[in-house]
């Protein structure tokens, strides 16, 4: 018979260490003395009186037998599946130091292990485990990572699991170590991502309260009823004033609305609120509220909601999204949703009865301290201190804060035009001299109608619509609105009775 050579001791150390993590790893999933009706205590045998020690040996044989036999079982985690799956990585690696993928036989051949690029922030990434995964040290045991279906929340992640008897508590301290990464490192929480189904992340890094434009009103508004229940919220909840908080944000286009936005995220982000913005045209609000849910505490920002509340959207969509939003408000939600529209007239008026919306915020023109203290900002040290801001205001009358930011950078592009390549002073002439650049520009705007007619559509989709013999979807179509590829407002589809 051969001699079989000796293990190191590299090796037989390397193996000391795996046996005690999983031995560790056990002691968190529940193993400690006691397993089913077998007590390990002191260092006899200790049989039942009523026992024979002939039934006693069957019996013990028997539960051998049973801690060598194949069993299965799942858990389930209410986080993002790619949140799940980034978690498992860092559990497994914080356990045993590496991961490793498991090769699956299958009927059309051998399916190798998987990697899937995930984002975990707005410049990082990772390659991460997914599927069939197996466990250093664990003999047949098999993990396999999934995406299941949640009726409240949506897609989540859940591991299903295959091990022999014995190993189980050792798998149970893994699951628990991942609920811990989810609970302390989520990918998400408490940070500022969009509504898609697997989130991307918001930079509000460059965002700075100075370049904000606002008047001192809707500033006030704004601090009161969107960022103060962010920041105070331990003494609001302490006055039963916490939980669910709903304001509407209207105004025209270039008010400043989406600003108002990133702001918020800043506000989110720095009191360890998740920030989701549920963009137009792209992300599906119940989602986005699906996910709020998740990982709150949170807030909600819908930009246009009219565009799913108005009179154009699906009278079951309006329905569903008064019911989720009335639903959620539950002992210990704390979420904060904030909508914007460009047509307050068109909300569904069971959408602003009060008890469903906290507060509307009116975002308006500019006042003339907002357009000096942006001209300050946008020129700088180039402004004449003597400029007479009166006169540059009265010449920026009915401009939105897009229009007044655009006056002082033409401004600019003049000086530096006329100064071949230098940035000269900028006098009141100047400033005044962009905003009347910029007034035939506004008087378009103005006169520009927001309704497209049907006819002006394309003719395919113009003529379905025209000659649809189902009267539900001509009503279903009439009023909505259409966004280009950017997200810009287009027009509304007015259909001709």
């Amino acid at each position: 018979m051969p001699v079989q050579p000796k293990k190191s001791g590299l090796v037989a150390k390397q193996n000391e260490v795996l046996r005690e993590q999983l031995d560790r790893l056990a002691e968190i999933g529940g193993k400690l003395t006691t397993e089913d009706d077998i007590v390990f205590e002191g260092t006899k045998f200790i049989i039942p009186a009523a026992l024979k020690l002939p039934e006693a040996v069957r019996i013990l044989s028997k539960r051998a037998d049973d801690e060598e036999s194949i069993i299965k079982f799942s858990r389930v985690y209410t986080f993002r599946p790619y949140d799940g799956a980034h978690a498992t990585m860092l559990a497994i690696r914080q356990c045993f130091g590496f991961t490793q993928g498991k090769t699956i036989r299958t009927f059309f051949g051998d399916q190798p292990p998987q990697l899937i690029d995930v984002q975990t922030g707005i410049d990082t990434r990772a390659a991460v485990p997914w599927g069939a995964m197996v466990i250093p040290g664990l003999q047949d045991a098999v993990l396999h990572l999934l995406a299941q279906h949640n009726e409240e929340l949506g897609q989540v992640f859940a591991v299903s699991v295959q091990c022999r008897r014995k190993d189980r508590f050792s798998i149970e301290g893994l699951f628990i170590v991942i609920q811990d990464i989810l609970e302390t490192n989520s990918i998400y929480r408490g940070k500022a991502i969009d509504g898609a189904e697997t989130p991307g992340f918001l930079d509000v890094s460059a965002v700075d309260f100075e370049d904000v434009v606002y008047t001192k009103e809707v500033m006030q508004q704004l601090e009161t009823l969107v960022w103060s229940p962010i920041k105070h919220a331990e003494q609001l909840a302490a006055l039963r004033m916490g939980g669910k908080r709903t304001t509407l944000l209207e105004g025209t286009f270039g008010t400043g609305k989406t600003l108002a936005a990133y702001l918020t995220a800043k506000v989110a982000i720095e009191n360890g609120y998740t920030f989701i913005m549920c963009r137009p045209g792209k992300d599906d609000p119940f989602q986005v509220l699906m996910t709020a849910r998740m990982y709150q505490p949170a807030v909600v920002f819908i930009e246009d909601v009219d565009t799913f509340t108005g009179p154009g959207a699906d009278r079951d969509a309006v329905t569903k999204v008064l019911d989720v939003t009335d639903g959620m408000a539950t002992k210990g939600l704390r979420l904060n949703l904030v909508m914007t529209t460009n047509h307050a007239e068109l909300i569904h008026k069971g959408m602003i009865r009060p008890g469903r919306l906290d507060g509307i915020i009116h975002i308006g023109f500019m006042d003339r301290e907002g357009v000096e203290r942006l001209a300050k900002r946008v020129i700088g040290s180039k402004l004449d201190p003597d400029t007479n801001f009166d006169e540059v205001f009265k010449a920026m009358e009915g401009y939105t804060p897009a229009f007044v930011k655009e006056a002082f950078d033409r401004a600019v592009r003049y000086s530096i035009a006329r100064n071949d390549g230098r940035l000269g002073p900028l006098s009141t002439e100047d400033l005044v001299g962009g905003a009347n650049g910029l007034r035939d520009h506004h008087m378009l705007m103005e006169g520009a109608s927001e309704i497209r007619s049907l006819p002006g559509l394309d003719g395919k989709f113009a003529e379905l619509i025209t000659n649809a013999a189902d009267e539900a979807l001509r009503r279903r179509v009439d009023g909505a609105e259409i966004y280009d590829d950017d997200s810009n407002y287009f027009g509304r589809i007015v259909i001709d009775s």
